[in-house]
């Protein structure tokens, strides 16, 4: 969707997207990256996510980036935090102990920014994007990351009469966006009728649950 469409359904408060529990791949997957606790971890599109929580908790500390100022807001005052807020650049930084959410546009985003990440956590945001714009969110994050950082994706995918008979695989797309400058692994796959988080307010479906790691080449 449109930076707009998603800065009106917080206004709106249209979240059914809005996860309330961790998502239990996290905390399964995580340490396949095998980073170092201080480790600084990017969460793009964050929204107001839970999965934050979890990485805090477990000693990391959380740089979001978020369009929507509703979100951020909602972020803290769930937790009873009263955050710092200064503009850097084009966006608003909202920070408290180990965690600070950025308002504004991923794209605005420099190299200078980004010198601390040493891995994106990247839970639907890329599928989140319009296509046409995916991209150019991997080719902007990868230009701008330290040149070891990783990144765990999870994206869930529909899954057709076909392809749900057949072995998992990596996804065709993920291969065109993030091969020339990513080993990819496919760490887990798994078919299940749920509700696609895309589509809250549509029936449940087969869908297929994917975890990769990316290390650049």
């Amino acid at each position: 969707m449109s930076n707009q469409q998603w800065k009106a359904k917080w206004k709106r408060d249209d979240i059914a997207f809005h996860q309330s529990e961790i998502n239990p791949l996290l905390p399964q997957f995580w340490p396949a990256l095998g980073l170092t606790v201080g480790d600084t971890v990017l969460v793009p599109l964050c929204g107001k996510s839970l999965d934050m929580d979890w990485l805090l908790d477990a000693g990391y500390k959380v740089f979001g980036i978020e369009l929507s100022n509703i979100a951020i807001q909602a972020f803290f005052a769930g937790r009873g935090l009263v955050p710092n807020r200064q503009r850097h650049g084009r966006f608003i930084r909202w920070s408290h102990g180990n965690v600070e959410i950025w308002c504004g546009d991923l794209f605005d985003l420099c190299a200078a920014d980004l010198l601390d990440i040493s891995a994106i956590y990247d839970c639907a945001a890329l599928t989140a994007l319009p296509e046409a714009t995916r991209s150019q969110y991997v080719r902007h994050l990868g230009a701008l990351l330290p040149s070891a950082s990783q990144i765990l994706l999870l994206t869930t995918e529909s899954a057709d009469e076909i392809t749900a008979v057949l072995p998992l695989a990596i996804d065709s797309e993920v291969t065109s966006l993030y091969a020339s400058r990513y080993s990819i692994e496919l760490l887990h796959g798994n078919q299940c009728m749920k509700i696609d988080p895309e589509y809250p307010h549509e029936p449940a479906r087969m869908l297929e649950e994917k975890v990769y790691r990316m290390r650049p080449h």
